[in-house]
């Protein structure tokens, strides 16, 4: 099943491999030809599922089960509470081996905000900024994408739904994102994040995970002084690498998650709309797909930098 390798070649393990990331990270990995010699497609779940990479199919192993001295490196594209208390016991038993784990890489929606908002700055100075953010389920893994599924089929048939992977009922709802025992608060971890990535820019996050399968949308409300010019707004986006910009009074040339989103790295951006020096923005962005260039193009980096790593 898994192809030879040679020297130049390195074993990974990908924890999280059947999960909507780790699918997408390997996707990636697989695009930009990293020589990976043996894959260890690993789950947290039933193995009984297979993976597709490099045009083959890839079965699943138990995580739990499996001898991690036989991967020279670890992709970690799932998350919760097993998964850390696996992660903590690896780290252990082979401290030098690199793992880049899913929460490592900065939130996309931290990423695409950090976009918009440069070239806006570039134009004039920010006095505010303020981002509602609505997450789809899939960054919850496969189980929270089943539970959508589930949960809408059930209210559908008149029965009421049975919470597990969300803390409440997704289908229909939203459901805002509240701060957990041990993890960093999410919105701050936003805020920060976009001020390092754009250069001191704050902003307040509020964000939400809804009905949503794959896909995000985000509505940027930001206060600049002087107020923006439309027209050299909508030029500054449309020369700026990594958004697509969306402009047209028509309903269906607005960006939505499900039609244009889905599979690419862009941010949309639509529905300009300037009110004195209030400048409000709406964005649509894929994160699964964000999140795993991200993660692929770190372990390019450990192929590109080997001597920090265990790839040689």
């Amino acid at each position: 099943m898994a192809a030879e390798f040679s020297t130049s070649q390195f074993d990974l393990a990908v924890l999280g491999a059947d999960t909507p990331l780790g699918e997408a990270v390997l996707s990636n990995l697989d695009e930009h030809e990293v020589p990976i010699g043996r894959l260890f497609a690993l789950t947290m779940n039933e193995p009984e599922d297979n993976v597709s990479f490099r045009g083959e199919d890839w079965p699943c192993m138990a995580a739990t089960e499996f001898d991690f001295g036989q991967a020279q490196a670890m992709i970690v594209a799932g998350r919760g509470a097993a998964i850390s208390r696996l992660i903590e016991r690896i780290r252990k038993e082979r401290p030098t081996m690199p793992i880049l784990e899913a929460d490592a890489v900065d939130p996309a929606a931290a990423v695409i905000a950090a976009r918009v908002l440069k070239p806006i700055a570039a134009l004039a100075g920010l006095t505010s900024a303020e981002a509602f953010v609505t997450l789809p389920v899939s960054l919850a893994g496969k189980e929270g994408v089943e539970e959508l599924v589930q949960q809408t089929r059930g209210l559908f048939n008149m029965e009421s739904p049975e919470p597990e992977v969300f803390p409440l009922q997704i289908a229909f709802n939203l459901i805002p994102k509240t701060r957990e025992k041990q993890v960093p608060d999410y919105e701050s971890q936003l805020t920060q994040t976009t001020a390092r990535l754009a250069n001191g820019v704050t902003v307040g996050f509020t964000a939400v995970t809804g009905p949503l399968f794959f896909g995000a949308a985000m509505a940027l409300h930001v206060r600049t002084v002087p107020a923006l010019d439309l027209a050299a707004l909508r030029n500054a986006l449309r020369h700026q690498d990594g958004i697509t910009l969306m402009e047209d009074d028509h309903p269906a040339a607005m960006p939505t998650p499900a039609t244009d989103a889905l599979g690419s790295q862009d941010v949309f951006v639509g529905g300009i709309r300037l009110d004195g020096e209030l400048c409000r923005l709406w964005l649509v962005f894929d994160p699964i797909t964000l999140d795993a260039a991200r993660m692929a193009a770190s372990v390019e980096n450990w192929i590109d930098k080997p001597a920090t790593s265990m790839l040689t």
